[in-house]
């Protein structure tokens, strides 16, 4: 696994607010405290590959997604990662950790060169707490989380590994349709681990697929 590198930027006060503004979790924040909030969040590039954090990390900050696309993974003893999620531009990732102060529970890594808003526990829960907007969106935030998860347990347990392929296949479209979608190239292993499925079979049923002109 690469490294994980200390990249953090002193962006201009301006183009902070300008990115927390931009950003749904915090755009519609009251503009003093949106001033406050901007006066302490860090932004941090980092290079696609890159480690953001580890599980087992301390749970210490929320990141946002101002560019990019981070994955969301769990390594098993035999080195192969069960993907549980890709975060991509207007969204957050690291809360979990950040509101129960227990450690990361999952590895964060970059697909592709991203831009970070970096902001720690202690500020950002005193945000909460002073904002009930914020404490909304983050029960939404936190609720997608839980319906996504679900769904990919009832798919592990009902759909069979053509269906479960064919289902995120469908999802990866819809999601690059998407107006601030950017391209983001996913590997066939990574797609397998998506779904619960070796490298070799994924490549096996769109090799199939592809023979039937169902995929291109």
């Amino acid at each position: 696994m690469p490294s994980r590198q200390d990249n953090r930027r002193s962006l201009s006060a301006s183009d902070k607010l300008a990115l927390l503004r931009r950003h749904p979790l915090f755009g519609a924040i009251a503009p003093e405290l949106l001033e406050r909030l901007s006066s302490y969040a860090t932004t941090r590039a980092v290079h696609r590959g890159d480690s953001i954090f580890a599980k087992g990390d301390p749970g210490n900050s929320l990141y946002a997604v101002c560019a990019g696309t981070v994955k969301i993974s769990v390594p098993s003893a035999d080195g192969k990662d069960a993907v549980f999620n890709l975060v991509g531009e207007g969204e957050i990732f690291g809360e979990i950790a950040l509101l129960d102060g227990r450690p990361r529970t999952a590895d964060a890594t970059a697909m592709t060169d991203c831009e970070l808003m970096v902001i720690e526990r202690r500020d950002f829960l005193d945000l909460v707490r002073s904002q009930p907007e914020i404490a909304l969106k983050l029960m939404e935030v936190l609720c997608a989380r839980l319906r996504h998860t679900s769904e990919q347990v009832e798919d592990v347990l009902f759909l069979d590994l053509p269906g479960r392929l064919a289902k995120i296949l469908l999802q990866l479209t819809e999601t690059a349709k998407l107006p601030q979608a950017r391209r983001v190239a996913i590997t066939q292993r990574e797609i397998g681990q998506m779904i619960g499925m070796s490298r070799e079979s994924t490549n096996k049923q769109l090799r199939d697929w592809e023979d039937r002109n169902w995929v291109r």
